[in-house]
């Protein structure tokens, strides 16, 4: 990955990329509400540098999606993590945050890109349990699909503190069809995290328990609401 062109505007730092033969153009935009909060817990590193140079380690590491700078101790703080939903610990003056996002290339607007897993990812609000498999659910993109160890700790991490603002589930894709588990597109469930004693088969709805560390659950009653993810799928996925 080679940093080609870096230029500033507004609270937006822009940054053209060339990866594989072509460039992409990634943003560094600064988030105003989040003034003087930062987070070290689960960093992906912690550096003494410029903030231009805090941004170039961001833009040139897969797994970094926002991250924190201080303009007066120069300490930048790169995470995988957007902070919807997750609580910021500490409060200090100088501290600016900074959420990264991939403009005009693999995802659609306002997805959040996670490079390390080729995901392209929104957060969405509760709705209820009986329409999670409508196609009004995730329009032009699709419920998020967990198939791997990597994919489950991840939403375990951008979700850690969902349960401040939504209390409950996350419905995620996969529903029964001729005695097998499915995804949208018809192919085979091969990865479960089921909880003890699931699939109950009391619903055809897959939801992680946030409270039972993420374990998987067919929800006893629709009528109960969820929240869930939407991501949108490479045409090579």
């Amino acid at each position: 990955m080679n940093i080609s062109i870096i230029f500033l505007f507004m609270h937006t730092m822009f940054i053209a990329v060339k990866s594989e033969s072509r460039f992409r153009l990634i943003s560094a935009h600064r988030k105003p509400e989040y003034d003087n909060k930062y987070e070290v817990e689960n960093a992906i590193g912690v550096y003494n540098v410029r903030f231009v140079e805090c941004t170039v380690k961001c833009v040139s590491n897969t797994r970094c999606l926002s991250f924190f700078y201080n303009n007066l101790t120069r300490v930048c703080i790169l995470h995988s993590d957007p902070f919807t939903y997750t609580v910021m610990s500490f409060s200090e003056k100088g501290w600016k945050f900074y959420l990264s996002q991939e403009r005009y290339g693999r995802c659609l607007v306002d997805f959040f890109y996670y490079r390390e897993l080729d995901l392209c990812y929104k957060l969405e609000p509760t709705i209820q349990i009986s329409v999670v498999h409508e196609d009004f659910v995730c329009p032009g993109s699709e419920l998020m699909r967990i198939d791997s160890n990597e994919r489950q700790d991840y939403i375990k991490l951008v979700t850690a503190d969902i349960g401040r603002v939504y209390s409950h589930g996350i419905c995620i894709q996969g529903k029964k069809s001729q005695g097998k588990w499915t995804y949208n597109d018809g192919s085979t469930m091969e990865y479960f995290r089921w909880d003890q004693n699931q699939p109950s088969e009391y619903s055809n709805v897959i939801a992680m328990i946030r409270n039972q560390n993420y374990k998987w659950r067919n929800p006893t009653r629709v009528s109960d609401p969820c929240t869930y993810m939407c991501e949108y799928r490479s045409l090579n996925n």
